[in-house]
């Protein structure tokens, strides 16, 4: 009880520290809304690709899928880092370090890595709903667009936006591996505010809170929404 009382556990409130903190909690979130918002629109059209007739169409997207969820998330963060900008013309790798390249690359490994996941829940709802359905459309004169769009998408969406809150979950998570190319995301401040402070318990209490309190609100959202809204 002693040890406990001794902590500092309000080291994330000291003037000095709280700035780091409050950047690093805007960079954290500043990724994960971009890697959702990027992420389920590429993933939407991976899914739409992957149910495309057309196997000039469906395996190439099967392809990326596949290669993407095989390769670890820290290795596309690294390759986006370190090898995509030297791939780039002289005056183009010139303007494009001129900006913060550890975020922006961060950002488009997340995305990447996110939208093969994403596109295999949306593609499983849109594949669970039952075939008669369109069938249904089509005889009451529904093209295929109108169908899809009015018919299929709804339904699918009802069984395909808890696992989508799921991940929106495992994007904030994996914001974390930002950290190994220098950006300044919130598991990177702590262990700068660890380093300055010697206060470990408290800068990592935090830290572990701030995420725990996003996967509550999440997971509490989805249940929420599936009593609201549940799959028939």
């Amino acid at each position: 009880m002693d040890t406990l009382t001794s902590i500092d556990w309000g080291v994330m409130f000291r003037p000095e520290y709280r700035a780091m903190l409050l950047k690093g909690i805007q960079t954290t979130l500043g990724l994960t809304a971009g890697a959702i918002v990027g992420g389920l629109l590429l993933g939407m059209v991976v899914a739409f690709a992957r149910l495309a007739p057309a196997r000039w169409i469906r395996l190439p997207a099967t392809a990326y899928v596949e290669l993407v969820r095989t390769i670890p998330l820290l290795v596309h963060v690294m390759f986006w880092y370190f090898a995509v900008p030297e791939m780039l013309p002289d005056d183009l790798k010139r303007a494009f370090y001129q900006h913060d390249v550890g975020f922006h690359m961060s950002l488009v490994a997340l995305i990447i890595y996110s939208s093969a996941f994403i596109s295999e829940d949306i593609r499983s709802g849109i594949r669970g709903i039952a075939h008669g359905q369109a069938e249904a459309a089509h005889s009451l004169g529904f093209g295929f667009f109108d169908t899809f769009r009015l018919v299929v998408l709804p339904q699918a969406l009802r069984t395909t936006v808890p696992p989508l809150l799921g991940q929106a979950m495992n994007i904030t998570k994996n914001t974390t591996v930002a950290l190994m190319v220098g950006v300044g995301e919130l598991a990177f401040v702590t262990r700068a505010v660890n380093d300055a402070s010697f206060l470990s318990v408290g800068v990592y209490a935090f830290t572990t809170v701030f995420f725990l309190l996003i996967a509550v609100a999440l997971t509490i959202l989805s249940q929420r929404y599936q009593r609201r809204y549940p799959a028939r």
